[in-house]
C-alpha cells in the first residue's frame, strides 16, 4: 500500500478510535493517540504526508502550521486556541468575509459563499487601481470574479508575449481575498505605453488587462473583460530620462551589497535644479553656463544605504585615468578651479551638483566621471564629505558620460540698440570739420 493511503486510511481508523474514546471535540493528549514529541513515539510530521511515529502509527502534531497538509490526520481539523485536532470543523488562517469553510473530504477549506454575490451584477465588478514608484496594480475581489465564472489564472495584459501571462498574484484588502495584477511602469514592457505631458512635466503609463472567462464550465455565461488601468507620476531626475531624444547619459552596475541582487546607477546632465530636463548628446553648451548633474540608482534599500559620489574628475577626453579638473574629492566639492555646489551626496539614493561650465584649451568638448559607491549608514555623517574619509571601505564603480559640447564664443545680444556705420561716423566727423572752417 502506498504511503498517501495509508495516511488516509490511518486517518480515518484514528479518527473512528478517537470517536468511541469519547474524545471526539480534542484529540490532542488522548491515550490512544500520542504526541508527535513524545518520548514514545519518537516522529516526524512531514508536509503532505502526515505525522507518525517511529514504528509507522500516526501521531498528532504538538504545534501546527495551517497553511500545511500535516497538521491533523484526515477528518481532524486543527484549533490553534485549544492547541488540538478536534472533529469540529475550523479553517486556520480564518476564512475572509465573503468566504465560508468547508469540509473538503476531510481537509478544511476557505471556498467562496456564493449567497453573498448571488444577486450582483457585472457593473459591480470595479476594480482599483494603485500606482506606486516600481509598480502599478489593479486589483479585484477574487469571489465577485467567480461569480460570474471569470478564470483567475489565465489573465494577460496586453502583449502576445510569452513572459507576460498570469500578471496575477492573491492578496488580502479589507477583509476580502483579492486578485492583484502587477505591471511595471515601463514604456514596451509587457504591452505598457507611456505619453508625455510636457506642459504639466508628467508621464501616464498604460496598459490593458484581458480577464478571459473560465473554460471549465459547461456553459459560458461572461464576455472576456477588457479592463484599461493607468498610472500618472511626475517627471523625476530618472523618469524624465524616458522622454529626451539621446539624453547624455552613463550607466554602470553595482552587484549586490545585501543578497538582493544587483542595481543600475544612471548618471545625466540636466538644465536645471529640477533635474527633470536632460541635455541631449547633440546640445552645444556655452562657457559659464550652469550645468547641473544628477546620478540616481534602481538600488531600493534607502534605509540602509545612500549613494555617494567619492570622486569627480572633468577631463578633456574619454580616458579615466587621465588628469582633468577635480570636481568632487572624498565626497566634497573642489571649488580650486572651478565653481561646483554639492546639493546632494551620501545623503540619499541620488547625488547632485552644480557646476559653471568651462573649456579646455583647445578642446571643444569635456567628459565627466565619478567614481559613486553605495555607502552604508553605519552611524550618522559617515557618507557624507569628509576631507579625512576615503572610500577605501567600500566598493567603488566609476560612471562616465558622453562628452558634453562646450563652445567658448559668447554671442551678446542688447534687447535694444541703435546700428552705427562707418560712413556715418566719417559723415559726421566731416560735417564737424566744415563747421569749423566756416566759423
Amino acid at each position: 500500500m502506498r504511503r498517501p493511503e495509508m495516511s488516509l486510511l490511518l486517518g480515518v481508523l484514528l479518527a473512528a478510535l478517537l470517536g468511541e474514546a469519547g474524545a471526539a471535540t480534542c484529540a490532542a493528549g488522548s491515550s490512544s493517540v500520542p504526541m508527535c514529541t513524545a518520548v514514545s513515539c519518537n516522529g516526524a510530521c512531514i508536509d503532505g504526508v502526515g505525522c507518525y511515529c517511529g514504528d509507522a502509527t500516526a501521531c498528532l502534531p504538538s504545534a501546527c502550521n495551517p497553511n500545511t497538509t500535516q497538521c491533523c490526520p484526515v477528518g481532524l481539523f486543527w484549533h490553534s486556541d485549544s492547541s488540538c485536532c478536534s472533529e469540529v470543523l475550523n479553517c486556520e488562517p480564518a476564512c475572509m468575509v465573503d468566504e465560508m469553510c468547508y469540509n473538503n473530504t476531510g481537509i478544511a477549506e476557505c471556498r467562496c459563499n456564493t449567497t453573498i454575490y448571488l444577486h450582483a451584477n457585472r457593473s459591480d465588478i470595479v476594480p482599483t487601481t494603485k500606482c506606486a514608484g516600481s509598480e502599478m496594480t489593479v486589483s479585484f475581489k477574487k469571489c465577485l470574479l467567480q461569480r460570474f465564472q471569470y478564470s483567475l489564472t489565465d489573465m494577460h495584459l496586453n502583449t502576445s508575449n510569452p513572459n507576460c501571462t498570469d500578471p496575477t498574484y492573491p492578496d488580502v484588502v479589507g477583509g476580502l481575498s483579492v486578485i492583484v495584477a502587477q505591471a511595471i511602469p515601463q514604456a514596451g514592457f509587457c504591452g505598457t505605453e507611456m505619453t508625455i505631458n510636457t506642459v504639466d512635466k508628467k508621464l501616464v503609463f498604460s496598459n490593458v488587462l484581458f480577464v478571459p472567462p473560465d473554460d471549465s464550465y459547461d456553459i459560458i455565461i461572461s464576455s472576456i473583460l477588457k479592463i484599461r488601468f493607468s498610472c500618472t507620476y511626475n517627471m523625476t531626475m530618472q523618469t524624465s530620462l524616458l522622454t529626451a531624444l539621446k539624453p547624455i547619459i552613463g550607466t554602470v552596475t553595482l552587484p549586490s551589497v545585501n543578497g538582493s541582487g544587483s542595481s543600475t546607477a544612471t548618471m545625466a546632465a540636466y538644465m536645471s535644479n529640477a533635474f527633470t530636463d536632460p541635455y541631449t548628446v547633440d546640445t552645444q553648451l556655452t562657457v559659464g553656463t550652469p550645468l547641473y548633474i544628477g546620478i540616481s540608482t534602481t538600488f531600493s534599500d534607502g534605509d540602509l544605504f545612500t549613494l555617494r559620489a567619492d570622486k569627480c574628475v572633468a577631463s578633456p577626453s574619454n580616458n579615466t585615468g587621465q588628469t582633468g579638473v577635480e570636481l568632487i574629492s572624498n565626497g566634497c566639492a573642489v571649488t580650486d578651479e572651478v565653481d561646483v555646489h554639492i546639493i546632494h551626496n551620501g545623503d540619499s539614493l541620488a547625488v547632485m551638483f552644480q557646476i559653471e561650465t568651462f573649456a579646455f584649451q583647445d578642446m571643444s568638448a569635456v567628459y565627466m566621471s565619478c567614481d559613486i559607491s553605495l555607502c552604508p549608514k553605519t552611524t550618522p555623517n559617515t557618507c557624507g564629505c569628509s576631507s579625512s574619509r576615503s572610500a577605501s571601505d567600500r566598493n567603488s564603480f566609476t560612471i562616465q558620460m558622453p562628452p558634453i559640447g562646450i563652445s567658448a564664443t559668447i554671442d551678446l545680444n542688447s534687447g535694444s540698440h541703435t546700428d552705427f556705420s562707418l560712413w556715418t561716423v566719417l559723415g559726421s566727423s566731416l560735417l564737424a570739420l566744415l563747421s569749423l572752417k566756416m566759423i
